[in-house]
């Protein structure tokens, strides 16, 4: 039955998409009420609206009540406006710029006139017409003069009161993961929709932009639209568009250069004997150009660029140069009867490549200890035609091409990777986009969009060998990288999107259907050509092993492929439809319902093993199952009020439910990780004796029958009743302009989560057994902790679930005004918390469950999300000057300031081997319970010194001190403020001013402030953002089982600076626009 209803729905779909052949927002619009001085409506009159760089001209005839729309228009302008009616003087708008996914609103008052060529003026809206939730827009003058160095297109979105940019690059809306965004150029998916990336966009492995911002021609951001239209995201939505071509030719030629000069030297306060050092040797480079021109006038214009970027950095450390001289090995070296040191050096580097070869089945692999030079490279490349079919059709088509790669190598004091143990991650991403605007009539509009996104993420290595991993207190890596011999992501993402608009009277109703139709193939499989690890590099060259692994995939069920990954298809149907009523000039309410789909297409490997264990029955879990698909509802209302007849106050608000994705990778994790496919070999001590040594493992360790293959004892499953995450998101907003055009935004945000993602291990089992964190005596509800046992068959089993826990709020308010000397001012702060019980921060099921900070790993608390930073204060101030010196020169300066509340992180507890505080068979995951002054005294110590140490150190801590007597929260505390300031100064030298054609130079600063002091500017770093202080020496075990612990006082490590974003840096750009 179920399949019945897909093919239905799918054939529906079709239909309507044949039809009236848009769920992101590409266009922008004009909207308005037409009326004569005694304000009744003027039916007939004619608006002709004329993008002036194209000539791309726009009509509409006012219907009976005087009310016209038109929909589709180029973003930008300017735009010429003109409204005439017959024996009325003409009103004419000039300079008029629409922004992206706003209409702009013109309400004209016709004068009766006795020269009907008479025009007037009139001056443009201070707000626009189609904002009714929170978010903002950036047009070229933001883009262009926002300090930045990556030329990220974060780097101006953070200016967005809601949004915090991280320091990994990704973005984060509301106090949410990035993963929960949507980010799309010109309504084609640009963000990763696998979920691998930290930027959250297409390319984020490797460090590339997924598109350069000299392409761009607007953003908009949306975190509460109340427009059915836009999906896809429970944090927020970025929406970008390309330049287009016009009628008059128009380019630019630009590069960028920063080196190790261009960056400040060791940052922070200095310890004893330190001294302040320089940067590492380094260089980044960018070429680009851009190029607009018509191909016939008025009619067909193509735009076009294209930007080179690569980033070099030398590894010095190698054994030819006597880097190691200061670190010397456990013991000499002993090669062939000769004794090569304790110093790793070219005779012992020369000596292992040599054994290698020799004896593990593989020559040629080039293996060098030259300084390795890393190298980061992207290629990014644009074309985009629009056509002017008629007036009333509009086509736009745009292909994107992006080849990337960054080089991962690490080598330093007290480790060595060989030049060829290195890899690369290449990203290469094809996007293409068709775009058709039409004006059917006056009264309906039709907006028709497909696209293709096709994302090749492959790690690629130099040969295919044997990894070799020596764990002496100096570590030396050769081979193959261990997770690198098999690793790729593949994905193909289609989408259609239609929208039909019929204005009728005061009601602008909006009919349409966005389907999305994604293929992710994925396959990792570490050691996938035999890894062994040695204790010392004499250990290598006798052949004692003391590890070995193997993981490779059952060619019985794979069709012979030992090196398999998992394909997931899944789609996603949308219908939706709206009304937005303007019942006068100063009202709109917009109310519609959006019903999503969502489908996997195909279902994994079954295991009938687990499907029959009493894991799978107790919980009602099954591997090879799917989520049954479901209608998601997405029920939405807005409005917009003008306060005053002079419209200068406006409050604006909604409410409604928003439906997004999840980064796929959490699905294909079942695909992947089914116990069935995935096999491996993991021997170690003696039972590494006798062990060949080999590069194909399969044929001579499988395929010998001499050692056990284990199946995967890690399962991961998705819950029957799993849904996509949805949240309700409640926004009121208030924007007052006053005095001489300065204008104030305030903005209230509540979002509340409905189906968020949860994750839970099902081999735990709950005996009903405790952990007492201080002692049985004085055990409480309030400091006891379940102690769990674990599957005897199964590790770890991990379902994909639901929660309707979590929320979050914001308080925004926002200042800015242009002054006509040229000088631009805005300020905002922001005020607000998230609280999650799972942030899903990791690509792997296991990894959000293991690394999720709980007193009960299966039942976290409700708590401060990872993203929560409850303050942020922004401001920028940007100065244009006129031209000067007879008109040759023109100078713009912004400085941008930045200020938000430090990074979350939580106390947990340090467990030694054996010592698993809740028994979950996780380490350093348990969160610290907080005793009393009294409690401290009843708890079992190491010794008596731990318990007066451990009580000092709460009493100094600001977050400890405040919460004695309770557990400590995930995510509880909270690093310093942080404070940056940036700085972007542009230089103009004009060669033809009328044209403006014009040199110009730029310098970007960041964190410009640490240039004049070296403690100021500083970023935290944090490893899985947790600090320990107690760790367990001893648990006890009681005639019941429950557990009692026995704690040492370990002195904390302190959060250690981000070496490269804590110093200043700069950047210098030449441009040449013609």
């Amino acid at each position: 039955m179920n399949q019945v209803i897909k093919v239905i729905h799918i054939a529906l779909v079709i239909i309507i998409s044949a039809l009236t052949a848009f769920a992101q927002v590409t266009t922008s619009g004009l909207t308005g009420h037409i009326t004569d001085e005694s304000m009744e409506p003027l039916a007939g009159a004619a608006i002709v609206a004329v993008h002036i760089p194209s000539g791309t001209q726009y009509t509409a005839v006012a219907n009976a009540e005087g009310r016209y729309v038109i929909n589709g228009m180029r973003p930008g302008g300017p735009y010429k406006v003109v409204v005439s009616y017959i024996g009325m003087a003409d009103a004419e708008y000039a300079d008029v710029t629409l922004r992206l996914g706003e209409p702009y609103e013109i309400n004209a008052v016709m004068k009766v006139s006795n020269e009907l060529d008479a025009v007037f003026v009139i001056s443009e809206s201070s707000f626009n017409a189609g904002k009714t939730g929170a978010g903002a827009s950036f047009g070229r003058g933001p883009v262009e003069n926002t300090p930045s160095i990556d030329r990220s297109i974060y780097d101006i979105v953070q200016y967005t009161p809601q949004a915090t940019l991280n320091k990994n690059g990704g973005i984060s809306f509301a106090g949410t993961n990035n993963r929960y965004n949507s980010f799309q150029i010109d309504g084609a998916v640009a963000n990763d929709a696998f979920g691998l990336s930290a930027t959250g966009t297409n390319g984020g492995q490797t460090g590339t932009n997924p598109i350069s911002l000299d392409a761009i021609d607007e953003i908009q951001v949306v975190v509460a639209p109340f427009d059915v239209r836009q999906s896809g995201f429970t944090g927020g939505a970025v929406n970008a568009v390309t330049k287009s071509g016009t009628n008059t030719v128009k380019g630019s030629f630009y590069s960028y250069l920063n080196n190790q000069d261009f960056i400040g030297s060791t940052p922070g306060k200095l310890t004893e004997g330190q001294t302040r050092e320089k940067y590492g040797t380094q260089l980044s480079q960018t070429y680009g150009f851009t190029v607009g021109a018509p191909v016939i006038k008025d009619r067909l214009f193509i735009f076009a660029s294209a930007e080179y970027q690569r980033n070099s950095t030398p590894n010095v450390y190698t054994p030819a140069n006597g880097s190691y001289n200061g670190t010397p090995l456990l013991e000499n070296v002993i090669y062939n009867g000769k004794d090569l040191g304790n110093i790793f050096n070219s005779a012992i580097a020369d000596a292992m490549v040599e054994y290698y070869e020799a004896n593990y089945g593989i020559t040629g692999t080039g293996e060098t200890y030259t300084p390795h030079q890393v190298t980061d490279r992207s290629i990014n490349a644009l074309a985009r035609i629009d056509w002017n079919i008629r007036d009333n059709h509009k086509f736009m088509f745009r292909y994107q091409f992006v080849d990337a790669y960054a080089d991962r190598y690490s080598a330093g004091a007290t480790q060595y990777m060989f030049n060829n143990s290195s890899y690369k991650q290449y990203n290469r991403t094809h996007t293409l986009v068709a775009e058709l605007n039409s004006r059917v009539s006056d009264e309906v509009s039709n907006e028709f969009r497909a696209t293709a996104v096709f994302v090749r993420d492959d790690r690629t290595v130099p040969y295919t060998g044997a990894n070799i991993f020596i764990t002496d207190a100096f570590r030396v890596t050769l081979g193959t990288d261990y997770s690198s011999g098999a690793n790729a992501v593949h994905s193909d993402v289609y989408t259609i999107s239609d929208n039909v608009s019929i204005f009728k009277g005061n009601h602008n109703i909006t009919v349409g259907t966005h389907n999305e139709l994604m293929r992710f193939y994925n396959v990792f499989l570490e050691g996938a050509y035999g890894s062994y690890g040695f204790s010392s590099i004499n250990d290598f060259f006798q052949n004692e092993i003391n590890a070995y692994g193997y993981f490779y995939s059952d060619p019985a069920l794979t069709g012979g492929n030992t090196r398999w990954g998992g394909t997931a298809w899944t789609a996603q149907f949308g219908l939706y439809a709206q009304d937005e009523w303007k019942p006068n000039t100063r009202f709109t309410l917009t109310y519609g319902l959006r019903m999503d789909m969502p489908v996997l297409l195909n279902k994994p490997t079954a295991n009938p093993d687990f499907n029959a264990s009493q894991i799978a029955k107790t919980h009602d879990q099954y591997v090879g199952t799917t989520p049954k698909a479901s209608v998601l509802f997405s029920p939405r209302v807005g409005f917009r009020w003008y306060a005053d007849k002079e419209r200068k106050a406006l409050i604006r608000g909604g409410a409604g439910l928003f439906t997004g994705r999840v980064p796929f990778v959490w699905i294909v994790n079942a695909y992947n990780n089914t116990g069935m496919e995935s096999k491996s070999i993991y021997l170690t001590g003696n039972e590494t004796i006798g062990l060949p040594l080999t590069s194909n493992p399969y044929k001579d360790i499988v395929e010998s029958g001499k050692y056990p293959v284990l199946g995967s004892s890690n399962i991961n499953t998705l819950s029957r009743n799993f849904k996509y995450p949805q949240t309700f998101r409640l926004n009121l907003g208030y924007e007052q302009v006053f005095g001489t055009g300065w204008k104030f935004t305030f903005d209230a945000l509540y979002s509340k989560g409905i189906n968020n993602v949860f994750f839970e291990n099902m081999a735990l089992v709950d005996n009903g057994t405790k952990t007492f964190a201080v002692s049985p005596a004085a055990a409480n509800a309030g400091n006891t902790a379940p102690y769990y046992s674990t599957d005897k068959t199964y590790d770890t089993v991990i379902a994909l679930k639901n929660t309707n826990k979590g929320y979050s709020y914001s308080l925004s308010g926002q200042i800015e005004k242009h002054f006509g000397f040229g000088l631009d001012l805005m300020a905002a702060y922001t005020f607000g918390h998230s609280y999650s019980v799972n942030d899903g921060t990791s690509s792997v099921a296991l990894s959000n469950w293991r690394y999720n900070y709980a007193v009960d790993s299966n039942s976290p608390e409700l708590s401060h999300s990872l993203f929560d930073r409850p303050h942020k204060v922004m401001a920028a101030a940007t100065y244009t000057s006129p031209a000067y010196a007879k008109g040759r020169l023109r100078t713009s300066v912004t400085l941008t300031y930045n200020g938000l509340s430090g990074q979350r992180y939580s106390y947990s507890l340090s467990e030694g081997s054996g010592l698993n505080f809740n028994g979950d068979g996780t380490y350093g995951n348990s969160l610290m319970y907080i005793p009393t002054a009294e409690e401290v005294g009843l708890m079992n110590w190491a010794s008596p010194e731990d318990a007066v140490r451990f009580e000092n150190y709460v009493k100094g801590d600001k977050y400890l001190s405040r919460h004695r007597g309770e557990w400590s929260t995930r995510y509880g505390a909270i690093t310093e403020f942080e404070n940056h300031f940036d700085l972007h100064i542009a230089q103009d030298f004009y060669y033809d001013r009328a044209s403006g054609r014009k040199i110009q130079i730029t310098v970007d600063f960041l964190n410009i402030g640490n240039m004049f002091n070296r403690e100021w500017g500083l970023y935290g770093d944090g490893e899985f953002y947790a600090r320990q202080i107690l760790h367990i020496t001893a648990l006890k075990k009681d005639t019941d089982g429950n557990m009692t612990p026995t704690y040492q006082f370990m002195d904390p490590v302190d959060f250690a600076l981000n070496d490269f974003y804590s110093r200043w840096r700069c950047q210098i750009g030449l441009r040449l626009t013609f």
